[in-house]
């Protein structure tokens, strides 16, 4: 499990005002869930996982790992700790001169594994990533997907209970984000290790996260379990993960566009409530979006009507208790 509590990181500058990487972030992972963290490019993603590896030690708070608090630990039992995490990298981080096999064998040696311990651990790991019969192969001979397929095994080698997994998929094509994302989820269930992913991409929220963090300068602006996240879909953090359709304003030419969000769970038919009042008030379906996430549908529909029916709209959505709002020009 993993424990944030209260956690402040900040960067002292001499004669100017101090930076605030981190403002007091309280955050629980539970054992074998898979987390993301998202958020804007200085959002304290990259301080928060280098606090997470021990890289960097908070200004305040504290930081649990299976119960250990890192930021208190002596050298010698940090070290022991470290060896409890596993990280995986955008670009894999692979040693150029190491085979496949090398790389994965690598933390296993500094760790005092036996040659044979290590033989057999790193058979073990080629085969879970998929990768077996590349064992010889050095990374300058390997595709994008398989280098991170030998990030992942190096990573799990050491038998950690955590992976924290640095924006895993943001290098690969879309085809093997899916195979990279299939694969850390069946890391997990077949080793029930905690994996925290810190990603800029929705879509590896929406395929694999059990929850999620939105981080904005700092502080935590929501979180919790995916599903429910999205329930509340005019919430920021709902808004990114499940988008408004986007509607070429030029295909609808002297139309306004009301942007309608709603959630479906089985027993549940808003989605013919809506349909319904949408053709009452002569609306159009412009676009539409709809994802299931956990046991919760999320539909965005982007209907196009006469500007001067724009009001009434909006006022029958609200009033059946379905976000409705005017798409800005």
């Amino acid at each position: 499990m993993i424990e944030l509590k209260d956690v402040r990181k900040v960067y002292p500058r001499r004669g100017e005002e101090d930076v605030v990487a981190l403002d007091g972030i309280s955050l629980t992972v539970p054992s074998g869930e898979i987390h993301g963290i998202v958020g804007e490019s200085g959002a304290g993603k990259s301080t928060l996982i280098r606090c997470l590896t021990a890289l960097e030690k908070p200004s305040s708070g504290s930081i649990l790992v299976d119960g250990n608090n890192l930021s208190e630990l002596p050298a010698n039992e940090l070290r022991d700790a470290r060896r409890t995490i596993g990280m995986v990298f955008q670009g894999a981080n692979l040693l150029d001169a190491r085979t496949a096999a090398g790389n994965i064998a690598y933390p296993l040696r500094l760790a005092g594994l036996s040659k044979g311990e290590t033989r057999d651990r790193v058979g073990e790991m080629l085969r879970l990533v998929g990768i077996a019969d590349r064992s010889s192969s050095f990374p300058s001979q390997l595709s994008g997907g398989q280098r991170q397929r030998v990030g992942i095994a190096r990573a799990m080698a050491d038998s950690p209970s955590v992976l924290l997994c640095d924006e895993p998929t943001s290098a690969l094509d879309t085809e093997t984000t899916d195979q990279i994302l299939g694969l850390l989820k069946s890391v997990r269930d077949t080793y029930g290790v905690t994996v925290l992913i810190i990603t800029h991409e929705m879509g590896v929220v929406r395929k694999i996260c059990d929850s999620v963090t939105l981080l904005d300068h700092g502080r935590i602006v929501s979180s919790g379990p995916v599903s429910e996240v999205v329930s509340d879909v005019s919430s920021p953090l709902a808004r990114q993960i499940v988008p408004n359709p986007s509607l070429d304003r030029d295909d609808v030419v002297g139309k306004t566009i009301i942007d309608v969000a709603f959630t479906s769970r089985p027993g549940e038919p808003t989605g013919s409530r809506v349909m319904a009042m949408a053709a009452e008030l002569g609306a159009d379906i412009g676009a539409g979006t709809f994802e299931t996430l956990g046991n919760v549908q999320v539909a965005r529909l982007a209907l196009t009507l006469d500007p001067d029916r724009a009001d009434e709209a909006i006022d029958s959505f609200s009033k059946a208790g379905i976000v409705a709002e005017v798409r800005a020009a």
